[in-house]
């Protein structure tokens, strides 16, 4: 493929490995046609803020150019680690009707473009348009749920210019096919769409920060809300409990809308619930102590595109114990690492906690962190993502 004088036909070769770092094998673009809020005036506290996904654009950019476009308050371009961050100022209706940004995205020339998110057909209609066919565009699934109404029309329309589609699981991109919102199956491509920064640490030194203590520590991290579903978390754990006194439960969240309930259920259960700790909002840079205090890392989601969180967990080392649904399954590699359960089910869980008091910790840690590395890595995602152009 030959795109403004550039010939990009010996990629392959900085694909695998990225090797050759010093060749410029093709110019990523990614962007997005959604303002984030809050409202970010500072650039580089938004790269800061997006350190779940910027590593993938570090490593991608040891074998290609790579620009990510974001529509923050500010106007510019920063340059960290070898990507290219512009900032356009645009506002909400310049990204509705974005004839200027990707007038713009034209400028650049692209040798490929990643639209982040699947909720704008329309837009990525009109870029299409604007850019030649030679230029493909792939679109990353970010746990959109199937579109309906107009727009059902208006992504079947965008279908047909889009060559690739990543989802975290195949099995996520089901019900758009089923829709016949992506008409060939096989430009689905199997890709996580964020990893972690994080690292492990000396349990005793992220511990002493943290507080968190005992000989069975597990943590759980979300929403107090319905999706999460802390409380079968909660009823679980209290009959885990009874079985062995020897564990404790701590809870991090950031949205409060299932914190009486719990409060309800905890006091009705008496001394046990001593063992069940609500933590409650925790600052994000303090996340990395809390992953590396704990042994196992729990989760009670219905549905995730991805699941940061427990990412993140995996990658210091915690053991998951995880709903038994496609992107989690992906993430342990059908169950390999960790253990999977039933979403909603409290005895699926009460067993996966007391089969969880036989794993030999020490192996099973090296195993997650081992599987993080390969597979759920900036680096491997990175190397996936590279791969998929490639094709």
């Amino acid at each position: 493929m030959t795109t403004g004088g550039r010939r990009n036909g010996g990629s392959a070769c900085i694909l695998r490995g990225f090797s050759l770092i010093n060749v410029i094998a093709v110019k990523i673009v990614h962007v997005s046609y959604a303002r984030p809020y809050p409202r970010y005036p500072d650039p580089r506290a938004w790269i800061r803020f997006l350190d779940f996904y910027t590593g993938v654009l570090e490593s991608l950019a040891r074998g290609a150019e790579v620009i990510s476009i974001y529509h923050i308050d500010y106007k510019g371009v920063v340059e960290e680690k070898g990507v290219q961050y512009h900032f356009t100022g645009l506002r909400e209706w310049q990204l509705l009707m974005p004839l200027k940004l990707n007038r713009y995205i034209r400028t650049l020339r692209p040798d490929v473009v990643v639209v982040h998110g699947l909720t704008s057909p329309w837009q990525v209609l009109m870029l299409a348009r604007n850019l030649t066919n030679s230029v493909p565009i792939i679109a990353e699934h970010h746990a959109e749920r199937p579109l309906r109404f107009a727009r059902k029309f208006l992504q079947r329309l965008a279908d047909r210019h889009i060559r690739a589609y990543l989802f975290t699981s195949r099995e996520l991109a089901q019900p758009w096919i089923e829709n016949r919102l992506i008409a060939d199956a096989r430009k689905v491509k199997e890709v996580m769409e964020a990893s972690s920064a994080f690292c492990p640490m000396p349990r005793e030194v992220a511990s002493q920060f943290t507080g968190a203590h005992g000989a069975n520590a597990y943590l759980w991290v979300g929403r107090l809300n319905s999706n999460k579903d802390p409380l079968t978390v909660v009823n679980s754990f209290l009959r885990f409990l009874r079985i062995t006194g020897e564990a404790r439960l701590y809870m991090i969240f950031q949205t409060e809308e299932l914190l009486e309930e719990i409060k309800n259920v905890l006091s009705a259960a008496g001394e046990v619930s001593r063992n069940i700790c609500l933590v409650g909002k925790t600052r994000r840079e303090d996340m990395q102590y809390w992953f590396n205090s704990a042994d196992f890392f729990i989760s009670g989601s219905h549905y995730e595109g991805s699941g940061i969180a427990a990412c993140e967990a995996m990658s210091c080392g915690c053991i998951p114990v995880l709903t038994d649904i496609p992107s989690f399954r992906m993430m342990t590699g059908q169950g390999k690492v960790g253990l999977l359960y039933e979403a909603g089910n409290e005895d699926a869980l009460l067993q996966a906690l007391v089969k969880s008091l036989t794993v030999e910790r020490e192996g099973a840690r090296e195993k997650v962190l081992r599987w993080f590395r390969n597979e759920l890595s900036f680096e491997a995602i990175a190397e996936k993502l590279m791969q998929c152009i490639d094709e």
